[in-house]
């Protein structure tokens, strides 16, 4: 009977190290797979930047995943990344914008939306990391001074640059919609938009929204609320096209 306990033991302790050894094995690989990833990154907005590429250019050059749609960037954060769509908002939770597994997930936008950036509401979400990667840096977003000093949001897509100006921001329950994309009439959407500035916990009262304007939401996991979200939304403020 001893003996079957003392290897019962042992069994047990061997599990867990090798359950333990494998986790390790696999965070190592995820940190490695990500700074892999960043490098990349680094380098295809040199090349769209310095060498004037277009998103389509890079995509037919095999230089870049064909379900990327833009580039999101706030200057002063670490939010710096491609933005990539599916056909659910699934698939990119889980994988990286080349399209691998990674728990890093990746910038991507709601596949209910237009990718050319053409509806009243899109939405973009990302994982709030501990490392301070993705959209970790919107929990920031509670502070009014971070705000002021953080208050656009930048995005290329198809030959366009747009600047949005945050208007609201919050955490919020996963049960208060925020998500909706399609809206029946202005005054519908004008009941949205009340309920978003409703819910406001830090406001920017230099930008005023009506239902004439585009919004953009950004959405990752809160640091307050367990199982919450935070909210960031902007409004469209300049529109620029390549050819312009």
């Amino acid at each position: 009977m001893k003996k079957f306990f003392s290897r019962l033991i042992f069994l047990s302790l061997l599990i867990v190290f090798i359950g333990s050894g494998f986790l390790l094995f696999q965070n190592v690989k995820d940190e490695y797979q990500y700074h892999q990833m960043e490098e990349q990154i680094a380098e295809e907005k040199q090349i769209l930047v310095e060498e004037d590429y277009e998103f389509e250019e890079l995509i037919e050059d095999n230089e870049i995943n064909d379900d990327t749609i833009g580039w999101i960037t706030i200057e002063g954060t670490s939010i710096d990344y491609p933005i990539v769509q599916a056909r659910d908002n699934s698939y990119y939770l889980t994988h990286d914008c080349n399209g691998n597994k990674s728990k890093y997930g990746s910038i991507f936008m709601d596949y209910h939306n237009a990718a050319d950036f053409s509806d009243k509401h899109t939405i973009l979400y990302g994982h709030n990391m501990k490392n301070g990667s993705m959209f970790h840096d919107l929990n920031d977003y509670s502070s009014h001074v971070y705000l002021d000093e953080h208050t656009y949001i930048k995005v290329y897509s198809q030959g366009v640059y747009r600047k949005w100006a945050i208007f609201s921001t919050y955490s919020t329950e996963p049960d208060f919609n925020y998500l909706k994309t399609a809206f029946d009439s202005p005054e519908e959407y004008s009941i949205f938009l009340n309920s978003l500035l409703s819910h406001s916990e830090v406001s920017n009262e230099k930008v005023q929204v009506t239902a004439e304007d585009k919004i953009l939401t950004l959405s990752t996991c809160s640091d307050d609320l367990e199982n919450g979200r935070r909210v960031v939304h902007a409004k469209l403020v300049e529109e620029v096209r390549d050819a312009e």
